[in-house]
């Protein structure tokens, strides 16, 4: 079995995370009216019906919890307010987010991701 795909760095939005680097957000100020806060209202969906619940409840009963609603509405608040900023503005408000989401490896070296062949840009 091998790691090797035919798959390119532009095919993943998030690529440049997987190098320790963030991801430079760029679709958000391209696409303009297309940016939306689906999956944050997914989320608030997934804590609200039962069938979610009760594969949580026994499986990994610490995610479901008050913590998990208050979280999950503050990401889609978070989401609104940067969905009306200017499209040129965005992509740095979703960097501030990303850096607040996930703790950013400042102690390991990573190496450098391959070249993007696409219209992504990877920073």
């Amino acid at each position: 079995m091998s790691t090797r795909t035919p798959a390119v760095p532009d095919d993943f939005p998030h690529f440049a995370a997987w190098y320790g680097q963030v991801p430079g957000f760029d679709h958000a100020r391209v696409r303009g009216k297309d940016f939306h806060c689906r999956d944050q209202v997914f989320h608030l969906r997934q804590l609200v019906d039962a069938r979610y619940y009760l594969n949580w409840h026994y499986s990994d009963a610490d995610s479901y919890g008050p913590s998990a609603y208050f979280n999950a509405a503050e990401e889609w608040l978070r989401c609104r307010r940067i969905l009306r900023l200017a499209p040129e503005d965005r992509p740095q408000a979703l960097k501030d987010w990303f850096h607040d989401k996930y703790s950013v490896n400042k102690i390991w070296e990573y190496r450098e991701p391959p070249a993007a062949i696409g219209k992504h840009e990877v920073l």
